[in-house]
């Protein structure tokens, strides 16, 4: 991994770069946790024995880690009660238009899911899970999020559209045959969040989807919301 500028604490840094890699949950050896830090392989051993005594990360039977319990006590507090709010308010935006619906953030040159919901009525469903990582550079989110942004040189034109309309939609970027359409949440401090809904293309009217998404996004946008202060 290339090195990050700043005082930084070293052990600390490389053992948060583990956790990062083990993010996507997949379950790695410790031959290729060193292979994707460039790390020597008795650092990561020491660093997986700390975590997994730790319990922040555990050795499955086959030999191989992953993420562990123990981040489930240590991130209960970050959402709170805005993992509650935000089931609500998604749960009514999926039943609303028909499809799965989620929230994400950005994190580095990546969007995560934070919470999905998909509609509760009989309908073809798409699923997304928490956690879900996606290129910031593909799908609806990341434009989306960008376009809270000041335009900064050459762009995607969905950037742009999105700074007219609100929303930026796209067509089977991340999975073939799938509609993304996505609206930016202005949050506290000036951090920026993402509503979308994901539905098979062609199976609704993307009008009134459009429309769902950027009233949801302006309801979590506000101070009142719980998901505001994230």
């Amino acid at each position: 991994m290339e090195a990050k500028p700043g005082v930084r604490a070293q052990t600390l840094d490389r053992a948060l770069d583990v956790l990062d890699i083990l993010a996507d949950g997949q379950a790695r050896s410790s031959h290729d946790l060193a292979a994707a830090t460039g790390l020597h392989r008795s650092i990561v051993y020491r660093i997986l024995r700390t975590l997994e005594d730790r319990e922040l990360v555990r050795r499955t039977v086959s030999g191989r880690y992953t993420l562990g319990l123990g981040l489930l006590v240590l991130s209960r507090p970050v959402l709170g009660g805005a993992q509650v709010h935000l089931h609500e308010v998604l749960g009514e935006l999926a039943n609303r238009v028909s499809a799965t619906a989620f929230f994400a953030v950005p994190r580095g040159d990546e969007v995560v899911t934070l919470v999905a919901v998909e509609p509760g009525r009989e309908h073809s469903r798409v699923a997304y899970r928490p956690w879900d990582r996606a290129p910031m550079d593909r799908g609806s989110c990341g434009p989306a999020i960008r376009s809270a942004s000041p335009a900064q040189g050459q762009e995607r034109p969905e950037i742009a559209w999105a700074r007219e309309t609100g929303y930026v939609r796209t067509v089977g970027e991340l999975h073939a045959g799938l509609t993304e359409i996505a609206a930016p949440v202005r949050l506290a401090h000036g951090a920026i969040g993402c509503v979308a809904v994901v539905f098979v293309s062609g199976e609704l009217d993307e009008g009134n989807a459009a429309q769902a998404v950027r009233r949801t996004a302006t309801r979590l946008s506000q101070p009142s919301s719980e998901v505001w202060e994230l």
